[in-house]
């Protein structure tokens, strides 16, 4: 349905607009298409109203010797018509936008998830396995020319972020400093990332063709090959420093073999949900099973059976009546601010980890969180040990 807003062949206006060909999703084609419905309608009532305006101008112009017509004082249904029909072309807009906002915000549950962490003036992204991508190249490359020679000199080096085709990918996002941003602009799609909290979005990268390739450099063999992909944009579009204009990345959509072999070659000792068992396993364990059974602390294993939405579980029912979504906001709170929220029936008991847990400490325990859910977002990834998955299938089995 969301290919009907926008063609397939972008058109000239479009190109003028937007300045390139948008990737081959249904989210790009979804927000190019609101994006020129709006225009045209806009368009449209401008042309509509200009013409209005000259021709009431001069038929109605005053004229030597003929007396002015009174104005009208009241017309119900003029009033009922230009209130009506602009108020009933901005709620089509808003559906369309909303719907257009939930496919990108709401991915998949078997989205593959990817931590993204933004900084002055660089991104990382950590993959299911808890390995980040080593793969960089220059931004720029500067000619210096002298007396005698001719150099180039590389500029600053960015990452190369790998995502298999085809495939729904999921962000979680979050800054170590200032407010970032984080554009992929052939996605037409960017989200604020701030400090101490989660955002995030998602989208479906495309197929590849047989005219997508780009060069790869081997670090080991010093040689350029040619393999199957394709190289997206990623910048930073939240004014964050001097060097805003240079913190840049690039999302290389690559097939799934391919990605495959990266993460088999970039595949660290422990991965974060094994390490957020370990964590669990040495401070939570004694306040928080797994299995159902009640200790101080509520029981993960009510998100068993959830939706795996950024960690989502279901709702918690708190003291003062309210209830809150268990999503990854609502875990990091949960560790540093535990009294904010505290689940009916239980005391608030929980002392502050503030200082005590780094960031990726708490990714780690959420990552480990996640794994109990039947609907793991990132189930088909090798992102834990056996003894992980063993464990992870006995909480799932009890009721």
């Amino acid at each position: 349905m969301m290919q009907t807003l926008a063609s397939a062949q972008p058109d000239i206006l479009q190109k003028m607009i937007f300045g390139e060909t948008p990737a081959p999703s249904e989210a790009a084609a979804w927000s190019d298409g609101l994006f020129l419905m709006i225009t045209w309608f806009s368009i449209f009532c401008f042309v509509i109203l200009m013409a209005l305006m000259v021709f009431f101008v001069i038929k109605y112009r005053r004229r030597p010797g003929v007396p002015a017509q009174p104005s009208p004082h009241h017309n119900l249904h003029i009033e009922i018509l230009w209130t009506v029909i602009p108020s009933a072309s901005m709620l089509v807009m808003f559906v369309y936008g909303f719907w257009g906002y939930s496919y990108k915000i709401v991915s998949p549950d078997n989205a593959l998830e990817m931590r993204i962490q933004g900084s002055k003036w660089s991104w990382i992204a950590t993959y299911p396995n808890g390995s980040s991508s080593p793969e960089t190249q220059p931004l720029s490359k500067m000619i210096v020319a002298t007396d005698t020679s001719t150099s180039v000199t590389q500029g600053k080096e960015y990452p190369i972020f790998y995502v298999p085709e085809n495939t729904d990918i999921r962000l979680r996002m979050m800054s170590t400093d200032v407010i970032h941003s984080f554009w992929i602009p052939e996605f037409r799609t960017k989200m604020d990332v701030v400090p101490n909290r989660y955002t995030g979005f998602g989208f479906r990268t495309p197929k590849l063709t047989a005219n997508d390739t780009v060069i790869y450099h081997d670090a080991e063999t010093k040689k350029n090959t040619t393999i199957a992909g394709r190289d997206m944009w990623v910048f930073c579009a939240e004014y964050c420093g001097d060097d805003h204009s240079r913190m840049a990345a690039t999302l290389r959509i690559v097939s799934q073999e391919v990605y495959d072999q990266k993460m088999a070659d970039w595949s660290v000792q422990l991965s974060p949900i094994d390490a957020g068992k370990k964590i669990w396993t040495q401070i939570c364990k004694s306040c928080h099973e797994t299995d159902g059974t009640r200790l101080v602390g509520p029981t993960w294993n009510s998100v068993k059976n959830s939706d795996g939405q950024f960690g989502f579980g279901y709702d918690a029912e708190l003291a003062d009546g309210s209830s809150v979504m268990r999503d990854a906001n609502y875990y990091r709170e949960s560790i540093l601010d535990p009294n904010a929220k505290v689940v009916k029936g239980f005391a608030p008991a929980m002392s502050s980890y503030q200082g005590q847990l780094s960031d990726e400490d708490i990714d780690n325990i959420i990552s480990y969180i996640q794994s109990l859910s039947d609907r793991n977002p990132n189930a088909g990834e090798d992102a834990g040990s056996s003894e992980t998955e063993s464990d992870t299938e006995a909480a799932g089995s009890d009721s």
